[in-house]
């Protein structure tokens, strides 16, 4: 099926531009050159996708955004503009598109994006269909919502486009990261992770960038650093928020000029790098709290792959589950046949804050500790997961975690109403910015 794409734009050489590019991409465009014929196109029909200038004559992109979404709520919305700041970003986003471009782009971008939105428009499964378990590189998964993420990492990887991985602590982001560079042209040269977090700030520029001997006390030998170390392949910065504003400017001309210095070096080297970036962090929060620089933040933005938390993807709980159980009983070699109905009804009434890392962690204690060929209740309460009840008792656990859930979405909505300011989400909310800080942590949400 052919999708259909709205293009309203002003510039007529870059709408006709545009329009020629992604018919010959496959899309049927249907464009309009102000917001008053935009506002007329969309009220003649639905379209898959709209790309909407922000600055028009008429009415303008967000007026016209705000009309898409509400005849089309699963359309996909992208806003151009050659004004860009990240607070209209946040407005846009806000207002429910899915991404935003800065003009001049790359017509290839766009199309790299819109394949990769597109494919999120997911058909859910019929009721009482059981889902398929798939594989994609290390990922396990059942649901539409990760079978969506692996269609847009299939997409993006052969293209040598920056990409960001957002999602919660324990989602993937990393083994993300490696199906990226796994299914891209550069699969053959190296992938070279960093954990920002983990790294001193001081440490960082020669971490990333190496030195030359003699730089600084200790430096008795020239090393090289993880971009020269990445050359021809790929650039993994896990929890890139973290690095200071130092290295951010640095890291901001490799991704601009392909060139930098070591430390204690006045020799400019170039490198051949694809960065893939990660951060269980909203950059666009880390913007506008003045800690990331908002040029950079557009350059590591250019395709963004949101992982999903564990609960909001319950089909994928038991195949993961049923994946860790076979990756640690064959090393013990236990003869456990699987997971009893008891503990798998246990293992969905759990929320899962940790996510992914946090059920591979009980699967591998359950597996260690167990005396039965089969997981029980039992064998998976620890500190972590609640006590399980006697059979034919009714457990104040799912009572629990189902008041953590309504706290949960109420904590999103007031965030999302406020753009993510926690300061103003703590007035709201009638408690201390410390107080919802710890409400995050213990919900899975910070």
């Amino acid at each position: 099926m052919r999708r259909s794409i709205l293009l309203v734009e002003d510039e007529p050489i870059l709408r006709v531009t545009l329009a020629h590019d992604l018919a010959e991409a496959g899309y049927e465009v249907t464009t309009a050159a102000d917001g008053d014929e935009g506002f007329g196109r969309i009220r003649e029909r639905r379209f898959h996708a709209a790309l909407l200038d922000l600055r028009l004559p008429g009415v303008d992109g967000f007026k016209l955004l705000k009309m898409f979404k509400g005849s089309n709520p699963q359309g996909v919305a992208i806003m151009m503009t050659a004004y860009g700041t990240i607070h209209s970003a946040v407005d846009a986003m806000k207002a429910g598109a899915a991404d935003y471009l800065l003009k001049p782009f790359p017509t290839e971008e766009l199309v790299v994006l819109l394949r990769g939105l597109l494919v999120q428009q997911v058909v859910p499964a019929s009721e009482g269909e059981q889902p398929t378990v798939q594989r994609f590189g290390d990922l396990v998964f059942a649901s539409p919502k990760m079978a969506a993420v692996c269609d847009l990492i299939a997409t993006v990887a052969p293209s040598d486009a920056t990409v960001l991985i957002q999602g919660e602590t324990g989602t993937g982001k990393e083994l993300a990261a490696r199906a990226i560079h796994r299914h891209s042209e550069r699969r053959r040269g190296p992938l070279v992770s960093v954990a920002c977090a983990a790294i001193q700030e001081t440490l960082m520029e020669t971490e990333l960038f190496g030195h030359e001997k003699g730089a600084f006390t200790g430096a008795i030998r020239d090393r090289q650093g993880r971009f020269e170390l990445a050359h021809g392949g790929s650039l993994f910065l896990d929890e890139v928020a973290d690095l200071g504003p130092a290295v951010q400017a640095k890291l901001l001309r490799v991704l601009q000029e392909k060139e930098f210095e070591r430390v204690g070096s006045s020799r400019t080297l170039k490198v051949d790098v694809r960065l893939i970036s990660a951060s269980r962090k909203q950059l666009e929060d880390e913007v506008l709290a003045g800690r990331m620089r908002e040029d950079l933040f557009y350059r590591l933005k250019v395709i963004t792959i949101r992982l999903p938390p564990l609960r909001e993807r319950k089909e994928d709980i038991l195949p993961l589950a049923e994946h860790f159980l076979e990756k640690y009983r064959q090393p013990l070699r236990k003869k456990i046949r699987g997971i009893s109905p008891e503990a798998s009804r246990y293992l969905l009434g759990h929320s899962w804050p940790g996510n992914v890392r946090e059920l591979e962690a009980a699967i591998q204690r359950a597996v260690t500790l167990t005396k039965h060929d089969a997981l029980t209740p039992e064998d998976l309460s620890s500190d972590n997961l609640p006590a399980a009840s006697p059979e034919g008792e009714v457990s104040s656990h799912f009572l629990n975690e189902a008041v953590r859930e309504v706290e949960r979405r109420y904590l999103n909505e007031v965030l999302q109403s406020v753009g993510g300011q926690r300061m103003r989400a703590a007035r709201i909310l009638g408690i201390s910015r410390k107080t919802l800080w710890k409400k995050l942590k213990t919900l899975g949400l910070e």
